[in-house]
Order: structure tokens, then C-alpha cells, then sequence
């Protein structure tokens, strides 16, 4: 969204300007919220049968379940990490994963957003580290990204760089979250298209890519 804005941004004066900055961060946080919401309200419209068949638990009587439920369950304590091949990624708006020369590899650029699902190890204050590339051999540039977690903007740093595979952090703070909550990681940002020419060439038109991640409490 940044991208996009640049061109017009660039044509204004330095007061307009930062003002024209702050309203393009606040569309971008309020994007994410919506897309966060959409999914929500797709997950309503579903019917009775479906919801039956993706998660029977609510359906089963209260007795049941309590009788079954044993203790009280307790929040993952982390750290969770994984990479974008592992069973345990749940995604959308990604390619396929592919192998590289630094691992396994997921691009975004698939839909307008890219998601990943993350236990919520109970909330509060959570440190997240991304290995994330740039496609086609351009440069990590994290200020044309728009990164959230759970509606939070993530301000990441770049830790260390491996070739190609820069190694990111922030940390976000979100609200308690009972055991066995998720939460979402967004990403939006620019597209490349593949500069080579020829039968070999990417017709894809790709945003960053995530190798693994890594989320724990902070402290």
C-alpha cells in the first residue's frame, strides 16, 4: 500500500506529506482489521453441516465435554518454530513451498494478503522472528511492507542477513488469550516481476517470502 502511495506522497509538501503518511498507515492497519473480520464473517456464513464437520466440538453436549475435559487446559509456553513445509503451517494467500538453496520457501503474493496461523501462547507481550526474502534478487526493503500481527503493526529489525534470507524481529503486545487461542500474521506489501526474459522466466508476480518462524513470550 505503500508503493501504491509513494508517486503522490512524493508530490506534496513535508507537512502534507507526513500527514499523507500517517492516513496511509492508518487504511493499512484498518485493512488488516477488515481482512481479520472477513475471515470472521465467512466463518459465520458457513452452514450447520460445516461447521459440524470442521470443528464438531461446540455440537457435543456440555456434560460431554466436561466429563472429557479433565484439567483445566494451560496456554503453550513456547517457543513454537517451524518452517513453511511443516505440517504445522496453516496459511493462505501463499504458493506452494519450494526448496532453495536456503531451506524451504513460501512466496506471498498469491492474494492480496498473506496469513499464518500462530498459537497465541496466552497473549500479552510476544517476540516473532521471521526469515524472510525478497524475490527475483532484490533487496529486503521492510519500510514497503505492511506486517501485522493480529491487527498490531509489527516494526521489525533486521537481526543478521544470510545471503539472501534476512533474519527479522518485533515484538507485539496483545491482550490475555485463553489456552489454546490463534492468531494471525498478515503481510502486504510490493510485488516483483521477474526481470529475466526467455522460456525459464517466472511468470508469477511475487511479494516477500517466509522460510520458518518463530514466536515466544517476551521476558
Amino acid at each position: 500500500m505503500r508503493t501504491l502511495a509513494a508517486p503522490f506522497l512524493d508530490r506534496l509538501d513535508a507537512d502534507a506529506r507526513l500527514f499523507g503518511e500517517y492516513l496511509v498507515e492508518e487504511i493499512a492497519r484498518l485493512s488488516a482489521t477488515v481482512e481479520a473480520l472477513s475471515q470472521l464473517r465467512q466463518a459465520d456464513a458457513l452452514s450447520r453441516a460445516e461447521r459440524m464437520r470442521i470443528d464438531p466440538l461446540p455440537f457435543i453436549p456440555a456434560a460431554r465435554r466436561e466429563a472429557a475435559a479433565g484439567p483445566e487446559a494451560m496456554p503453550e509456553s513456547g517457543p513454537v518454530a517451524f518452517d513453511v513445509a511443516s505440517e504445522d503451517f496453516i496459511g493462505f494467500g501463499w504458493y506452494p513451498a519450494e526448496m532453495t538453496d536456503a531451506g524451504a520457501l513460501r512466496w506471498s503474493g498469491a492474494a492480496r494478503w498473506a496469513t499464518a496461523q500462530l498459537p497465541a501462547l496466552g497473549g500479552g507481550a510476544l517476540r516473532i522472528t521471521l526469515a524472510l526474502r525478497a524475490p527475483f534478487g532484490a533487496a529486503l526493503d521492510l519500510a514497503a511492507q505492511d506486517i501485522f500481527l493480529d491487527g498490531l503493526k509489527l516494526d521489525l529489525a533486521v537481526l543478521s542477513q544470510d545471503g539472501a534470507v534476512a533474519t527479522c524481529q518485533a515484538v507485539a503486545v496483545l491482550p490475555a488469550l485463553p489456552a489454546g487461542s490463534r492468531i494471525s500474521l498478515l503481510l502486504e506489501g510490493a510485488r516483483f516481476d521477474d526481470p529475466a526474459t526467455g522460456p525459464r522466466r517466472d511468470i508469477r508476480s511475487l511479494g516477500l517470502g517466509l522460510g520458518w518462524l518463530r514466536i515466544e513470550r517476551e521476558g
